[in-house]
């Protein structure tokens, strides 16, 4: 339930190495094929990677990281809030909530070109 709560957005980002999904591998494995050491498989076919989001209309963006310098991926999350803020702060109510209402009801929709 908690990736379903996080989606109620206007927009939604991942790090490139993130996952989203309600289930972890190990769980759905572990119902499905009642093996949780079938976890990989069961992620792949969840499909839960930011570049799934992305195909899938979930996330907006993929930020990049960087593990060897924090404060650059740091700055990077900072850009892109910035920058949404910006666009987001100049909507009103109403707009906010029909594009977020538009957002949703176009969820789902397969982008082969992302």
């Amino acid at each position: 339930g908690g990736a379903l709560a996080l989606a109620a957005a206007n927009r939604v980002y991942m790090l490139e190495n993130a996952v989203y999904s309600v289930i972890s591998p190990e769980g759905c494995a572990s119902i499905l094929w009642k093996d949780s050491e079938r976890a990989p498989e069961a992620a792949e076919r969840l499909h839960i990677t930011a570049a799934d989001m992305m195909k899938f209309g979930v996330a907006e963006n993929i930020i990049d990281e960087d593990f060897n310098r924090f404060r650059v991926t740091c700055m990077r999350i900072k850009m892109q809030l910035e920058k949404d803020l910006e666009i987001l702060s100049k909507l009103s109510c109403e707009e906010l909530v029909n594009t977020r209402y538009e957002r949703f009801r176009n969820m789902g929709y397969y982008n082969d070109e992302a």
